[in-house]
């Protein structure tokens, strides 16, 4: 704590941002689909476990949110949810969960690691359909273009 009480002070005397944190890193997950629950929790492990982390997992809706019943699509995303809070549960990493809605899937990905203060974004790539959905819809080239942390693509585990 005499560190941080100093590090405090040096801030304030000499106008130097401090991190919000010394060591925790604030990773964002988003995640399409039971398949790329699985795939990128399990190929993003190794490289979280042992590490003071917390990890942040979304899935962005495609399109404004309904007025009525959100049953099906709430039950379809908890599953995802519940793949990937096993998977890092496991390993002792904590784990939150996003359900967002949105027309420009790769704008509202960049909100939410905003909202999270995210170190950085953590993708796999996608070989089935979604993926490709997903780049037609030009979410990778937002996020390439736009994005003030690291965006991570990792090869999906084996």
């Amino acid at each position: 704590m005499e560190f941080l009480r100093h590090a405090s002070a040096y801030s304030a005397d000499h106008h130097h941002p401090m991190p919000r944190s010394f060591v925790e890193i604030d990773v964002l997950l988003p995640l399409a689909d039971r398949t790329d629950a699985r795939n990128t929790c399990h190929a993003a492990l190794p490289y979280l476990e042992g590490k003071d982390c917390r990890v942040h997992v979304l899935h962005v809706v495609h399109g404004v949110e309904p007025d009525g019943d959100r049953g099906p699509i709430e039950d379809r995303v908890n599953e995802v949810f519940d793949i990937a809070t096993a998977c890092f549960d496991a390993a002792d990493i904590p784990v939150s969960t996003d359900i967002r809605y949105g027309k420009n899937v790769g704008r509202t990905i960049l909100d939410a690691a905003d909202n999270y203060s995210a170190d950085a974004i953590v993708l796999t790539p996608r070989e089935r359909s979604i993926w490709r959905r997903l780049l037609s819809q030009n979410v990778l080239a937002t996020l390439a273009t736009n994005v003030d942390q690291p965006l991570i693509i990792i090869p999906a585990a084996d």
